[in-house]
């Protein structure tokens, strides 16, 4: 043993010399083997002599290094890689883990029920205070915890036999906060239960993943067909309204917040619809939203003056889209698990379609009519009936229990969604940042190109044919974004396709000019262009605990809403008439805002790189020490102690990662951009 733990402090100060080099630790790191000599002591350099001899010699040594460097670090990758398989990733067969990766509002809606089953009843107002109270004094600081936790499922023998090593390892694991200075996510064992349990059986009732649920599908698709895909189509609107002065008097500015007022209140008003949901149920929200859809088509049709305008396609039709559609995102997720990813992707395929129907269906009743009145008229009719036809169809699984209109139980609820302790926590405000930015260049992207298209020469067809088959992409770049996240992880996916968007505005948009290089970049950037639409949720799921997903899902829509209502505004406000492109400095805004977008995601990158790389820092610590104090044979590969305890890493992989983590979660803005760059899924 002694002469094993020399071996580890020699290792260890091996390491601790090279931190300040970036990566230096993979160039010692091998899970298969044990830490190796770099080669480059003193005995190996060559005698002085001539420039020339020097240069020859160095050569080889330089390039032994960068490769054996690279070996390790992919080997490094490699062990983390698998390390995420085996703690529950996309495909594992762990369906609690699974849950928790692909967390979703229709899962968080059916926790908080459970639990508040399971304490009896919903709370009244004297009720409600007290349970806040409560909450506030169950919040212990970690570093006071035990980091063994017995499971309802862990017998009462396994608890008391490994209380006095729990005790050990908690004063480890304050060590290793202390040092990361971050708090890590706990993992949440009863999430499936909380989820799933029939509490008047006391069974877990696991979603079907067939039969109904496709029709479930279907109906899904059709609600983002008719909302946010009909929505897409408001660009050849506004190009109609900006190339004839169809009000009086309106400037460019005027329905540039039109089209903002639509994107605010169709995205800020999702947690006011997710309430009212909550007060009288589902499908009386979605129908209420139905009602609101066909007034606002109908009553747009009748227009004579911009406020009314500013009244019906901007505030019935942006409520409208809020209070339908939130509440069909919490369906989905009672109906899937293990197919989950599948089922949204098809769904999300409702958008792009949308977007491609309705913009050519517009296109071509505006330009035969000369007016707007019959599309919208048009619009009203066939919207409304396919929303209906959605409501009719679709269905909750476990249909949550309204809570009627009792102030009591409506605070509460409120409460639930407006967590302000949630933005206390710097990962949500950078997720709602994130959103924001990515939002805001893809609507400048969605209601400017068709514009843009008109004022190079193309004719008002010609443009809403580029919004159309940007849709069509889009129809097809969702889903592929939401299986890639799967396998490659969600921010590096995020990460990768903004950085794309960003090489197509500057390279592609600005410079494309003729019809046919318009519609190659209408496809490229269609592909790609809804990242922060299939990503947000996801990226929530993955940065806060399931506990504190509702309130952090209402933050990011309800705090980066109103930055969408001016977004349009901003485009118009930098369109220089004069100039050969005016669109110009609007290209170059919005892709600005994809760079910006980019630094976030790098910057949440980094952070969940750290949470994942602590947690297992903490998992080894205690595999370190139990191996120390109850393991006999050190050099077995699969090896028990007396308690039952087992470990199926080699005593050199533990260490080895013992040594990484050490290096990597230390501080310094150096070990900063290694986390951020480190080439883990996450």
């Amino acid at each position: 043993m002694s002469t094993q733990n020399n071996k580890l402090s020699d290792s260890s100060l091996s390491l601790s010399a090279n931190s300040i080099d970036s990566y230096q630790v993979e160039s010692r790191y091998d899970p298969n083997g044990s830490i190796q000599d770099d080669g480059e002591n003193g005995n190996n350099k060559p005698e002085t002599g001539s420039s020339l001899h020097s240069i020859v010699s160095h050569a080889p040594s330089v390039a032994r290094t960068l490769t054996k460097t690279i070996t390790n670090i992919w080997n490094a990758v490699q062990d983390d890689n698998k390390q995420t398989a085996e703690e529950g990733g996309m495909n594992s067969e762990d369906l609690n883990k699974l849950l928790e990766s692909r967390f979703d509002l229709g899962d968080a809606f059916q926790m908080h029920e459970n639990e508040e089953e399971e304490e009896g009843t919903v709370p009244s107002e004297g009720q409600i205070k007290e349970i806040a109270e409560n909450k506030d004094q169950e919040k212990v600081p970690l570093e006071t915890q035990p980091d063994l936790e017995a499971s309802p499922r862990t017998s009462e023998s396994a608890s008391s036999a490994l209380s006095e090593q729990s005790l050990s390892l908690s004063t480890t694991s304050s060590v290793v906060r202390q040092r990361t200075r971050i708090t890590p996510i706990e993992p949440q064992s009863e999430t499936l239960e909380k989820v799933f349990t029939n509490k008047s059986t006391g069974q877990i009732e696991l979603p079907p993943d067939k039969g109904y649920a496709w029709v479930v599908v279907f109906s899904v698709f059709l609600i983002m067909f008719n909302t946010w895909g009909c929505n897409s189509a408001f660009g050849v609107f506004l190009s109609y309204y900006l190339n004839n002065g169809v009000y009086k008097g309106a400037s460019k500015y005027d329905y540039a917040i039109i089209a903002g007022l639509t994107v605010f209140l169709g995205q800020g008003a999702c947690p006011i619809a997710i309430l009212v949901m909550r007060v009288i149920g589902m499908k009386p929200t979605m129908l209420i939203g139905s009602f609101l859809l066909l007034s606002g088509f109908l009553l747009a049709a009748f227009t004579t003056r911009l406020w009314e305008l500013y009244l019906t396609q901007g505030v019935l039709i942006g409520f409208s889209i809020a209070l339908i559609f939130a509440p069909a995102t919490t369906v989905l997720p009672g109906w899937f698990l293990k197919k989950r990813a599948v089922s949204m992707g098809i769904s999300l395929l409702g958008t792009g379609a949308g977007g491609v129907t309705f913009g050519l269906a517009s296109q071509k009743m505006i330009s035969d009519r000369g007016n707007t009145r019959w599309c919208y008229i048009m619009l009203a009719i066939t919207n409304t009936l396919s929303v209906l036809i959605a409501i009719g169809l679709i269905r909750e699984r476990k249909p949550l229990k309204p809570t009627g209109f009792h102030w009591a139980k409506i605070k509460f609820e409120m409460k639930k969604l407006f967590d302000w302790k949630v933005i206390k926590q710097p990962q949500v405000p950078l997720v709602c940042i994130w959103f924001t930015l990515a939002l805001l260049g893809y609507n400048l992207m969605i209601f400017t190109l068709a514009s843009y298209a008109v004022a190079r020469g193309m004719t008002q067809h010609q443009g809403s044919s580029l919004t159309a088959i940007l849709n069509g992409a889009q129809s097809v770049g969702r889903p592929v974004m939401g299986l890639l996240g799967d396998k490659v992880g969600r921010a590096n996916i995020t990460i990768i396709l903004t950085s794309v968007l960003t090489i197509y505005i500057f390279v592609f948009w600005i410079t494309a000019h003729t019809y046919v290089q318009l519609i190659m970049f209408s496809i490229m950037v269609g592909s790609c262009v809804g990242v922060a639409n299939v990503m947000n949720t996801v990226l929530i799921a993955d940065m806060v605990k399931p506990q504190e997903f509702l309130p952090a899902w209402a933050f990011v829509n309800y705090a980066g809403a109103p930055a969408l209502l001016c977004c349009e505004l901003i485009a118009q406000a930098l369109v220089s008439e004069g100039m050969k492109n005016p669109y110009l400095h609007t290209q170059l805004f919005a892709g600005c805002c994809f760079v910006c977008a980019l630094f976030m995601i790098l910057v949440l990158r980094e952070y969940a790189v750290r949470i994942k790389l602590t947690n297992r820092q903490e998992e080894n610590d205690k595999k370190i020490l139990a191996r120390q104090e109850k393991l006999t044979d050190i050099e077995s590969d699969i090896t028990c102690d007396e308690e039952g305890l087992t470990t199926t890493e080699s005593w050199e992989v533990i260490e080895h990662r013992r040594d990484k983590y050490n290096l990597m979660l230390g501080g310094g803005y150096k070990k900063y951009f290694m986390r951020m760059t480190y080439p883990m899924k996450v």
